[in-house]
């Protein structure tokens, strides 16, 4: 992924005439994210027909579709996002405390692995682990570059400091997921908590993904492992835990 021509040219002129004057960035950055869960569990609700063994369906693609409308419509206006350094495929992290980096990245694939393979994989046809597999390399670069990539050049537009910007977009991050655990967890004694670890999971996940990308400057490794993360764990907690499917 690479800038747009005239991007960078753009984002001068952004710097130029003031951050905290650019109102669509303070928008971006302070309103829109809050209307993400308002809008998924709304337009998902639509869909309830479908039972709810089947309503991730619906979820997902209304979720991908607003984050990725949201994003593009943030470049069209403001450029940037798609930064080439950002974006620049490699695993390699680098920056300060770059040895903490990669064990927050991918210290957690040496016992997500295993868990996966003893507690998910007996129980995943063909069919369920290629479902989750595209869903799971949809989702992971998906989330990284709104959440993280866009609500980065947002804050930064608007003047937010590094300091708030770690502290805000993570909760953001973690509260769209409400809209998730409403659809997905039955909404009995057990629902609180699974909306509590919910939050407290995606918005420690959150906060790392967020610190990486401010210490090293890119978001490729997240993406890579976001996606394993959805792949090994979240899609077979839902599909056999949640929902017990099987197809």
């Amino acid at each position: 992924l690479s800038p747009k021509p005239g991007a960078g040219a753009q984002e001068i002129r952004v710097s130029e005439r003031g951050s905290s004057e650019d109102a669509l960035a303070k928008l971006y950055f302070y309103v829109i994210p809050w209307t993400v869960p308002v809008i998924l569990a709304s337009l998902t609700s639509l869909f309830l027909g479908v039972g709810r063994s089947w309503i991730w369906i619906p979820l997902l693609l209304i979720y991908w579709g607003t984050i990725w409308g949201l994003t593009l419509y943030y470049r069209r206006r403001r450029g940037g996002v798609f930064d080439q350094e950002r974006f620049r495929i490699t695993f390699k992290l680098r920056g300060e405390h770059a040895w903490l980096q990669y064990v927050l990245i991918y210290g957690p694939l040496l016992w997500v692995i295993p868990f996966w393979a003893h507690s998910y994989l007996p129980h995943l046809s063909v069919n369920m682990a290629l479902v989750m597999l595209l869903g799971a390399a949809i989702n992971g670069p998906s989330e990284e570059i709104y959440w993280r990539a866009c609500l980065e050049d947002a804050g930064r537009a608007a003047g937010v400091s590094q300091k708030k910007r770690l502290i805000l977009a993570p909760i953001m991050f973690a509260l769209w997921h409400t809209a998730f655990v409403i659809h997905i967890f039955p909404f009995d004694e057990t629902w609180i908590a699974a909306w509590a670890a919910t939050i407290l999971s995606t918005w420690i996940s959150g906060s790392i993904w967020m610190w990486v990308l401010h210490r090293s400057g890119r978001l490729f490794p997240q993406c890579f492992y976001h996606s394993c993360a959805n792949f090994l764990s979240v899609f077979p907690m839902i599909a056999i835990t949640a929902l017990h499917l099987s197809f």
